[in-house]
Formats: structure tokens, sequence, C-alpha cells
């Protein structure tokens, strides 16, 4: 049997392994107890201004915005009882990814918060020191002081945030009416996730470039990866012993997702997520669309859109943001980018877009990670609907 060293010797080689000491810069702002949302977001925006590692020192202000954690308010038109969401945005993201969703949901006369956790918005170096217990304390802090302030309290999350949300309404199901979740993370993709705890002492990275998106990190440190794995380890143990029956959930995912074993998400949806108004939305390359209890299935592969599938990111995306819709000014590459693919890429007006993987690579060698979502505006529609059902 291979001794521990050599495993990390052949995986360094593998993966080109760095070994950087750990960061001790800021790891964010956790809300105070009793803390006003407006303090809190004063307090981070200027922990951004001495910490964002800043793209364009000409766009400075606009990169610090693109990741701080805001609120939209229901308009004054808006009569009865008020309704509140909660929303975490993922590993390695920031409240940006959030905000197309959140903007439309307020409009349905919802009041929406998102958060920033600990680790993200400045650099990617920020996430080698950070605990899952500081991303679960912004969260349920940021969650009570929301949940004071409306009639019915929603939480939700992309991801990482989703699984926050998800451990969220399992300690508090007395406070919560549902949570919706986008591409929960509930498993890693990997069948050697498990090694992820036990390299992070020894390796910071698997691989490390610089960013050069604003919004979002291109590397993530190994302790971090180790981080989200037990995350969602101890979230499935608590689903298994205790399943989830007093709160709806709602769940929109890709069924090939490169990030999160969706088989498991879905798994878990039937065995530990068994409210009877709980619903999972599957976004399928190959599944023709359907509606079964509980469970529907929309069929995404759309060659004459060049779209083979929905990504991990896509899901909440809409496909009139700025940045990341269809006519986003970034696109996410995954090619050497000293390679001619990486070029093309990025710079091709019109490629394939979808999940990273075979089928993608099967329509071109130069394809790139979708962000938004085609349909968009019918999500919005299904949670505005589980969210006015449910409250």
């Amino acid at each position: 049997m291979l001794k521990l060293k050599q495993i990390i010797s052949v995986l360094c080689v593998s993966f080109s392994c760095l070994f950087i000491p750990l960061s001790h810069a800021g790891i964010g702002v956790i809300p105070q107890e009793k803390e006003t949302f407006s303090d809190y977001v004063i307090r981070v925006e200027s922990f951004l201004q001495q910490n964002k590692k800043i793209l364009d020192p000409q766009n400075k202000q606009q990169e610090i915005q693109a990741v701080m954690p805001f609120e939209f308010l229901p308009s004054a038109d808006c009569k009865g009882a008020s309704t509140g969401l909660l929303l975490s945005h993922g590993l390695s993201d920031s409240p940006y990814g959030m905000r197309s969703i959140a903007r439309l949901l307020s409009e349905s006369c919802i009041h929406v918060r998102v958060v920033l956790l600990p680790g993200h918005g400045t650099g990617a170096e920020d996430l080698i020191d950070v605990t899952r217990d500081e991303w679960r304390q912004v969260f349920n802090r940021s969650a009570l002081t929301l949940k004071a302030e409306v009639d019915s309290f929603f939480v939700g999350g992309f991801s990482t945030g989703g699984a926050l949300a998800l451990d969220f309404a399992l300690s508090h199901p007395d406070i919560t009416q549902g949570a919706v979740l986008f591409s929960p993370l509930l498993k890693i993709n990997s069948s050697i996730d498990w090694l992820s705890p036990i390299l992070s002492p020894i390796i910071t990275w698997l691989d490390h470039e610089e960013t050069d998106d604003y919004a979002k990190y291109a590397s993530i440190p190994v302790p971090a990866i180790a981080q989200a794995y037990k995350t969602a380890k101890e979230l499935r143990n608590r689903l298994d012993t205790t399943p989830l029956s007093d709160v709806p959930v709602f769940i929109a995912l890709p069924d090939q997702d490169a990030t999160v074993d969706s088989a498991v998400t879905q798994e878990i949806f039937s065995n530990s997520l068994i409210h009877k108004k709980s619903q999972m939305l599957i976004y399928s390359s190959d599944m023709e669309n359907q509606t079964q209890t509980r469970i529907s299935v929309q069929k995404v592969y759309l060659p004459e859109q060049k779209i083979t599938g929905l990504s991990h990111m896509s899901i909440h995306g809409s496909p009139d943001d700025k940045h990341y819709g269809i006519k986003g000014d970034y696109r996410i590459c995954d090619f050497d980018k000293d390679k001619g693919d990486y070029k093309r890429c990025k710079s091709e007006p019109n490629i394939w877009f979808g999940e990273k993987g075979e089928l993608l690579n099967s329509k071109s060698t130069y394809g790139a990670r979708i962000t938004w979502n085609p349909y968009f505006d019918s999500l919005v529609e299904d949670v505005v609907q589980f969210i006015q059902s449910n409250s």
C-alpha cells in the first residue's frame, strides 16, 4: 500500500500542486448579534475596500459592489403579510450570482436578502483558513435577523449556500416556512472527495491561478474543499438520521453536474426531504419533459441554441445578465490559457455551451461552461408559486 507521502507525490505530479503558506488575511465579516443589516453592509464594504483584490483599479467600486451583500425590498404596492427569503452564494462565488433571481423575486413582493460568506469577495487565499462554522454563523445570524422582520420566512442558496440553508431549516423547522435550493451541495461529484480533509493540512492548492473574474474565484484551496466536503457529509448524516418532514423544499438542479453529485441529491430528496409539498425540478439533456408527484423534468438539450445542457452554476442565472448572460462580458472556459481552444472559447461569437464533460466535448473542442438558464423566467415563476403556496 502506498504511503500517504507517496500518494501526495503522485497527486502533485498529476495536479501540479503548489505548497503555499497559509493566508492570514481577513476571512470576511461575520454579522454581530442584533446588528442591523444596514450596519452589517457598511462594515462589509469597509472590509472589502481594504482587502479585495481589484482587477481594474479604474473599476474598483463596481468590482466591490459586485461582491457586496445586498437586499431587494418589495415595492410599496405590496399588501398583506410580509415574506422574507435569505439566500447565500456558493464556494468560490459571491453575492453577484444571486442578483438576477433576487431582483425578480422582490418584484413578486418577497423581501430578498443575500449574504457574503467568510473568505469570499476578496481573494482566493482568504479561503485557506476559513471554517464551515464561520459560514454557518453568517447564515444563521443573518437568517434570524431577517426572520424577526417578516411574517413568513424562507431560506435558500446555491451549492454550498444551499447546504447552509438546508442545515438551518433542519435546525429551525418551527420558524422556516420553506427552503429554495439551486444545485445544492449534498455531495461533491468525486469518488475521492474524502481525501480532501487528509490532504488539506499538507497541500494548499491542487491548482492556483489568479482569477480574471471580479465576481468569482478561479481556484479553490484544498482546505476550503475539505470544509465543503465536511459540510455536505454532516448534512447527509443529519438527513439520514432525521428526515425533514416539517419544512417543504424546492430544488432545481441539472442531472449532469460536474461539481456536485446530482444523483445523490435526487436520492436524498426522495428519502429524506419528505414533505408532501416539496418539489424537485431536474434539467436534463436526454430525459423528455414530464411531471410526476413532487418531481418534474425540463429537457435542456437545445441544439438550435447550441446548448447541450445546463451546468452546476447556470440554474439560477438570467440570460439577460450583463456579466454571465448570453451577451455577457464573461465566459467560463476550462482550458489551458496558452492554448488555442481557450482563445477561441473566449472570443468566437457562436460557440456551444453546456456543462463540461463528454456531451459538450462531442459538439466542440472549445465549448464554454454555460452560466445562464434559458428557462430562467419559468424558474422564477416556479419559485414564486412555491413561496406563495407555503407562506
